[in-house]
């Protein structure tokens, strides 16, 4: 466990073809089902200072206790995702791993203080979220994500969904829905 961010509990990659990811991920590594929610517009979101507007595809599965991520941006302007993928334009490589803080602005206070820079943040339907680097290692990025109730539920059902997965039904369209 991290003493600045947490526990570390999903590790993230930004890929070019997002369904190919998880055909890949569910048929050769065993890894489901995955849940896709697809054209998500963050409403606010801010990329190394400047403003953006970003659209994306985000799916994610557990494997036991901890989630994979996989992300493909479509919309056309720079963000960290474009970034990534101009260093690797296969997806390569982790991208990110992320911690999910009930107390996200001590967090990020606490990221900040040991010399961790924002360089991606936003808030989306879920609340907030932010993609930090140190100066030390740029390609280490650390997300921390808001872990509030609605993202919890979401979660936990993602998680349940992956307990005895049989193979069967590997896509799914859409998140659980957050249960209140």
């Amino acid at each position: 466990m991290s003493r600045i961010f947490g526990p570390i509990r999903q590790s993230g990659y930004v890929v070019p073809d997002i369904d190919a990811r998880m055909r890949f991920m569910a048929e050769v590594v065993g890894i489901g089902p995955w849940f896709v929610a697809r054209e998500i517009r963050i409403p606010v979101c801010v990329y190394r200072g400047q403003p953006i507007d970003l659209v994306m595809h985000a799916a994610l599965a557990n494997s036991g206790s901890h989630q994979i991520e996989l992300i493909q941006q479509v919309s056309p302007g720079r963000s960290l995702y474009t970034e990534w993928l101009e260093r690797y334009p296969d997806g390569g490589p982790l991208q990110h791993v992320s911690s999910w803080a009930p107390d996200f602005d001590a967090t990020i206070a606490r990221a900040r203080a040991a010399g961790w820079a924002m360089v991606h943040e936003g808030r989306s339907g879920y609340g907030p979220f932010g993609y930090l680097e140190h100066p030390a290692d740029p390609d280490t990025i650390f997300e921390v994500a808001e872990f509030n109730a609605a993202r919890r539920s979401v979660f936990e059902q993602i998680a349940d969904a992956s307990r005895d997965w049989d193979g069967s039904d590997p896509i799914r369209e859409s998140w659980p829905k957050a249960r209140a």
